[in-house]
């Protein structure tokens, strides 16, 4: 079976079993041969803006004998993809915002398991999840190495959600069972911190210097 670091497993993890997934920005495709090896899913449909990266994925996927499993489709996140069959949708290693932007363009998602994975400005995702009817079921927190990420799991129920400064930063992270939420929430807390001393040092933003270590405090009663 093909080996996948710790950011992909928990993203696999979140997958449904025996699903029809389409993988957004395969890359390698190494995540859509996992899913396929692992029994996680019984289809994939791989897609990636990029025809270097795609053509990867598509020698890795021959290499796997996994032609007959997994489609290859060269198109702009979700433009393009018959979703009538599709159980699970991942989107993974790009910034929240460009996340939010694929999922706008075939909103409203209903019926579909959306695992999804910002490499930046989680926040703005959670966000626009929570003001366009998604429901974020589950958080969890993952490292390879010390570079930290959130795997977020969320479904269209069609409800408009809240969204505080505190969801914004940590979402549901602290109550995930996972062995690395301490870890995460001391790695948002470390982040805030040195936002903080920014702004004494430029002693500039006096409103926003509270905010954000009203955040710190919160965070720390999180852990």
């Amino acid at each position: 079976m093909i080996g996948i670091d710790k950011r992909l497993q928990t993203i696999a993890g979140f997958v449904t079993c025996k699903s029809y997934t389409v993988d957004v920005g395969t890359d390698h495709g190494y995540l859509a041969i996992y899913l396929i090896e692992s029994g996680r899913s019984q289809r994939v449909v791989a897609t990636d803006v990029g025809e270097m990266p795609l053509k990867s994925a598509k020698h890795n996927i021959a290499e796997h004998g996994l032609g007959e499993r997994i489609d290859t489709l060269l198109t702009d996140g979700l433009s393009g993809v018959d979703l009538q069959d599709v159980t699970d949708i991942v989107i993974a290693g790009m910034g929240g915002i460009l996340i939010s932007d694929i999922l706008e363009a075939r909103h409203p998602l209903k019926g579909k398991n959306l695992v999804l994975q910002p490499m930046t400005q989680a926040g703005r995702l959670r966000q626009w999840l929570c003001q366009n009817g998604y429901d974020i079921l589950e958080e969890v927190p993952a490292f390879v190495g010390e570079k930290a990420y959130c795997v977020i799991r969320a479904q269209y129920d069609g409800i408009v959600r809240p969204c505080d400064d505190l969801f914004w930063l940590i979402g549901k992270i602290p109550q995930s069972s996972s062995e690395d939420v301490d870890r995460y929430l001391s790695y948002i807390k470390r982040k805030l911190l040195k936002k903080a001393e920014g702004l004494r040092k430029s002693q500039k933003g006096k409103e926003e210097l509270n905010r954000t270590l009203d955040l710190v405090d919160k965070v720390g009663r999180k852990r």
